[in-house]
C-alpha cells in the first residue's frame, strides 16, 4: 500500500462531518487544506509530538494511542480558552499494518465525534513509531488567556483531581492492579468548554502536563510573579498526597488564577460544568513557587517530569 492509498483508506474522512461548521473548504488529500479566516478572532495554534516508549505505553491499543496523542494537544488549546476548529496528523510508521491502521483511525474518528473537530491534513512517513498532532482553534480578538497575566494576590485554581492520570499509568503496568485510574491516563479530557467559560474570568491558564508543580512554575515566570499553595487543598482522589502523585504530570486539568471577587463564578462554572474546581493558593510577588504542608511548614520539592 502506498502512502497516498493509505492516507485514502484510513484517514480522508476523518471527522468529516465538521467541515462545514469550521471554515474548511479543502481537506485530506490535497497539497494543502483550505480554511476560510474568520474576521475579529484571534488563531490559536498549537504541537505535540507523542513518541513511543516515551509518551505513551508499546502494550497501549492503537485506538487509544491515537486519543490520547489527539486529546494531549487539544489541551493547549482549553487552556487558552479557545474553540476547537480542526487539526492535523503527521505518523511514523516502523511498517504498514492495516490492522493497527483500522484500529489506529477508530480513535481519531472517536476524538474527532467527541470534540466536532475534523482532521484537515498530514503527512506519513516510515520510522519509529511517532504521532505529532498540530491543534488549531478560534477565540475572539483579545481574548485568548495566556500564562502572563497572573497577579499579585489573585487566587490560583485546578480543576479536577490532580494525580490521576499518575495512578492510572501505574495501574497499566501492573496487571495485578484495580485499574480505576486507567482511563485518566489513557483517554485524557481536554477541558475544552472549562477554558471557554474563563474567558474574561481567568487572568492566566495553563493544562497540567509536566506536573502541576512545575506548569505552576511556568505561569510564575510568564508573570514574573511567585505563588504559595498548600498541599493538604490539592484535591487527589487519595488521602495520601505524595509529591510524585500530584507532580508527575499528564492530568491535564486547567491551572489557573482569577481575582478574589470573582471566587463565585469560578464556584457556579465548577456546578454548571460538573468539574470539580479547587482553590489551592494565591499569587505573590516572591517570585517562586512555595509548597506547605497543614501546619505552614515549607517543603521541598523537585520539578515534574522533563523532556530532556
Amino acid at each position: 500500500m502506498d502512502e497516498h492509498l493509505l492516507i485514502q483508506k484510513y484517514f480522508s474522512n476523518i471527522g468529516s462531518a465538521y467541515l462545514a461548521e469550521h471554515n474548511v473548504e479543502v481537506t485530506v488529500g490535497d497539497d494543502a487544506s483550505v480554511i476560510t479566516s474568520q474576521n475579529k478572532t484571534q488563531l490559536i495554534n498549537s504541537l505535540d509530538t507523542s513518541i513511543e516508549g516515551v509518551h505513551f505505553l508499546d502494550s497501549m491499543s492503537p485506538e487509544d494511542i491515537a486519543y490520547r496523542a489527539c486529546a494531549v494537544a487539544l489541551s493547549d488549546l482549553a487552556a487558552c480558552g479557545a474553540v476547537p476548529k480542526w487539526y492535523s496528523l503527521a505518523l511514523t510508521l516502523p511498517k504498514i499494518n492495516e490492522n493497527w491502521l483500522k484500529d489506529f483511525s477508530h480513535g481519531l474518528n472517536k476524538f474527532s465525534d467527541e470534540y466536532r473537530v475534523p482532521l484537515v491534513g498530514g503527512d506519513t512517513t516510515k520510522g519509529p513509531l511517532s504521532i505529532t498532532i498540530q491543534v488549531m482553534g478560534e477565540t475572539d480578538s483579545g481574548k485568548a488567556i495566556l500564562r502572563s497575566n497572573a497577579k499579585k494576590d489573585q487566587l490560583i485554581f485546578v480543576s479536577g483531581m490532580i494525580g490521576n492520570a499518575y495512578l492510572g499509568l501505574n495501574e497499566l503496568k501492573d496487571i495485578s492492579s484495580s485499574n480505576i485510574n486507567i482511563l485518566s491516563y489513557l483517554n485524557p479530557k481536554a477541558r475544552i468548554e472549562l477554558g471557554q467559560e474563563l474567558l474574561d474570568i481567568a487572568s492566566s491558564a495553563i493544562d497540567i502536563s509536566d506536573g502541576l508543580l512545575q506548569d505552576l512554575s511556568l505561569i510564575c515566570k510568564a508573570s514574573d510573579v511567585g505563588a504559595e499553595i498548600f498541599l493538604d487543598k490539592i484535591p487527589t482522589s487519595v488521602t495520601e498526597k505524595s509529591l510524585e502523585l500530584i507532580n508527575s504530570g499528564d492530568d491535564y486539568e486547567l491551572c489557573f488564577t482569577t481575582d478574589k471577587d470573582k471566587y463565585d463564578k469560578v464556584m457556579n462554572i465548577s456546578t454548571m460544568l460538573n468539574i470539580p474546581i479547587t482553590s489551592i493558593g494565591k499569587i505573590t510577588s516572591s517570585k517562586e513557587v512555595v509548597l506547605y504542608d497543614n501546619n505552614k511548614t515549607r517543603i521541598k520539592f523537585k520539578s515534574g517530569y522533563k523532556h530532556f
